[in-house]
């Protein structure tokens, strides 16, 4: 089995946030509910273009599966041990790129008079 997640990179207003997810994100929804991603969202306060890229990558050999919550912390402690845990023991299998228009209104579901 081989754990597909991907090390993302967010964007907005000169600040960036980097952290990593199971799967590979191509819209705001594969984000949502990832923690470092909310929480940087959240800090947003005006409207704003929101650039997401992401870099997919396999751990492990066979058939891929989306890397869960717990599988994410594990890899992320792998990096932590060893830096170069990406380029010598994951294969990097795409880049995506995309964009997130955002409004502050829509993290709390509110309507704009």
């Amino acid at each position: 089995m081989a754990l597909q997640f991907s090390a993302v990179t967010v964007t907005a207003n000169d600040q960036e946030v980097e952290f990593l997810v199971g799967g590979i994100p191509r819209e705001f929804d594969d984000l949502e509910g990832w923690t470092a991603f909310d929480n940087y969202m959240e800090e947003l306060d005006e409207e704003t273009e929101v650039s997401v890229h992401a870099e997919a990558y396999l751990y492990g050999e066979g058939e891929s599966v989306r890397a869960t919550p717990e599988e994410v912390a594990y890899i992320m402690k792998r990096m932590n041990m060893k830096d170069d845990f990406l380029t010598s023991r994951c294969d990097n299998i795409e880049s995506v790129d995309f964009t997130i228009k955002w409004s502050p209104e829509e993290l709390f579901n509110m309507e704009v008079n």
